[in-house]
């Protein structure tokens, strides 16, 4: 199969994917995408396979380390007839090299367990460079960089199992099939708490963007944060076509048309990131090919079950035709300082990025309100759109306006990538922080409100230049200090800017393709997605260890991708 190698730049359109697998990168590896279901082998249960998205387990508390890390694989190379979500295990994961709380490679091999870990309980033993990974000693030190510990991840992910007498693994449930070229992990919560005594979600619904569909997938999590996750999306129900149980999750948890109504509007194709909203029961998701935005409502339409995409405008259209999004950032809303547009916070303000312009967009979402007594109009449920006296109450995109953020060779527009992603930089949403790919620089937009009630939405100091196609961010902050952790996919460097001197104080080797990343705030680590090796990097984050902003481990061995 032909394949493009060029993964950190963004999605051409569809039509350059002639005849079959030509892959034009998107970070995590992008083909021209596949409408119908890859009927080939059905995927390992017990590997990691070109990963594209990161998640801890949303069940557990904020302030305690998770045991449960999420990742979605995406079959870029279509090597099997799906994708899928898996969880590993990270205290087998780190009691396998090292001592509980230490994140150092233990220099010794134990003759005994370690005292009180139930999680691995096989004496501890790294092995040296080139050395075998039995699933009793899966850790060795990394060929490149001995300093750095890879484990073979089979004994940490899949179903209970027993290998040569071991039983390994972490649940029957814990992982299931989805489409091909899946993207972001992200979650939702549905147990309708809220306040500041809540500790974690009692019933997390994971969300994975799939390219291949093209669909949103929804899986929800089951059981306690200290138990194997419990993944349930109608996988096994019997396939409408062949009547054979599918190991993928079912149709209902996928969501394809407007609505959820087939009569209606398909998801736009190349579905690729997707936010959360802090605020409302809404999520965006920004499409790499096309100029849509899909806004999703997650308590679906009036009288139905379920969530639905509720909207889809023509946000990051182009008149040279390479239109797409990418980044999105929901901006922090204070009451006593809120942006005319959100109306008292009442209604959020969204920031998005073009991808193949030096653009932004701004925009918010509204629902319509009608008078439940209103003899005359109603809202429209799920087959009513269309009908006398019947309006779509949900939430429309509306008030879009278009920003200029600046940066290096401003003026560009090309086939080729040109924003990233989006983060503010303080709590207060006075700073957002902007990707730029082409060429690669962190920039800076000044969002605070002025007194007529608007963001300035003005660059606020000169762009940073960064690596080549940098496209991911993730804002961490310890003792005061703030930092955005940058990915170089083409690189595999990880960027460190300190955002109070806006320098880079750090580039961190990684593995092969660094995408996506993951920050465990409780560790004081960063889980990094490299897609081309199948492997996920642990880098320390920590102030008072010695390791701090180096690479410390890796899940998964080192084998490039090279076909």
């Amino acid at each position: 199969m032909p394949r493009r190698h060029d993964l950190s730049s963004h999605l051409r359109p569809r039509w350059h994917a002639l005849a079959g697998l030509v892959l034009a990168g998107v970070g995590p590896g992008l083909a021209g995408g596949c409408d119908s279901a890859n009927e080939g082998l059905a995927p390992p249960r017990d590997q990691i396979f070109f990963p594209s998205g990161l998640l801890l387990d949303p069940r557990a508390d904020p302030e305690t380390p998770a045991r449960y890390l999420f990742i979605s694989n995406g079959n870029n190379d279509l090597s099997y007839n799906s994708g899928t979500v898996l969880a590993v295990d990270l205290d087998a994961f780190f009691a396998a090299w090292s001592a509980p709380g230490t994140y150092a490679a233990d220099p010794y091999c134990r003759d005994e367990p370690e005292p009180g870990v139930t999680a691995w309980p096989h004496p501890r033993c790294i092995g040296e460079v080139g050395s075998g990974t039995p699933v009793t000693a899966p850790c060795r030190r990394l060929s490149l960089l001995p300093q750095v510990i890879e484990c073979d991840e089979t004994p940490f992910i899949g179903p209970r199992r027993i290998i040569d007498g071991t039983e390994v693994g972490v649940g029957e449930d814990s992982i299931v099939a989805i489409g091909d070229f899946a993207t972001v992990l992200t979650a939702s919560c549905e147990d309708g708490a809220s306040g500041p005594d809540r500790k974690g979600c009692d019933a997390p619904r994971l969300w994975v963007p799939v390219r291949g569909d093209p669909s949103l997938t929804w899986v929800d999590v089951q059981g306690e944060p200290d138990q194997p996750p419990v993944f349930a999306c109608g996988q096994g129900s019997p396939n409408p076509d062949s009547g054979d149980a599918d190991p993928r999750c079912d149709r209902q948890h996928r969501l394809t048309h407007l609505r959820n109504d087939p009569d209606l509007a398909e998801l736009e194709r190349e579905p690729f990131n997707m936010i959360i909203s802090p605020s409302q029961r809404y999520a965006y998701v920004a499409h790499a090919d096309g100029g849509v935005l899909s806004l999703v409502s997650l308590d679906g339409v009036d009288g139905s079950m379920g969530p639905a995409i509720v909207d889809a405008p023509e946000l990051f259209g182009s008149p040279l035709g390479f239109g797409g999004g990418f980044g999105l950032a929901e901006r922090p809303c204070d009451p006593a300082l809120a942006p005319s547009i959100t109306l008292g916070c009442s209604r959020p303000l969204v920031y998005a990025s073009h991808r193949y312009q030096p653009l932004l967009v701004s925009f918010t979402a509204q629902g319509v309100a009608l008078d439940p007594d209103d003899p005359v109009r109603s809202c429209a449920g799920p087959d009513e759109v269309g009908d006398a006296g019947k309006i779509p109450c949900e939430p429309r995109v509306r008030s879009q306006q278009l920003i200029l953020p600046g940066g290096l060779d401003p003026s560009a527009s090309s086939t080729s990538p040109v924003l990233g992603d989006l983060a503010f930089a303080d709590p207060a949403g006075d700073e957002l922080l902007v990707v730029q790919t082409g060429p690669g620089a962190l920039l800076r937009l000044n969002t605070r409100v002025g007194n007529s009630g608007e963001p300035f939405d003005t660059p606020s100091g000169p762009p940073l230049e960064l690596c080549e196609d940098p496209t991911r961010m993730r804002l961490y902050e310890e003792d005061g200090k703030r930092y955005a952790l940058v990915s170089c996919f083409r690189a595999a460097l990880i960027y460190i800017v300190d955002l109070q001197s806006f320098r880079v104080v750090d580039a961190v080797v990684a593995g092969t393709g660094p995408y996506e990343l993951e920050i465990d705030r409780p560790r004081r680590l960063l889980y990094v997605a490299n897609n081309l090796e199948s492997s996920i990097s642990v880098i320390d984050l920590a102030r008072d260890r010695p390791t701090r902003f180096r690479e410390i481990a890796r899940i998964g061995l080192q084998e490039p991708f090279s076909r």
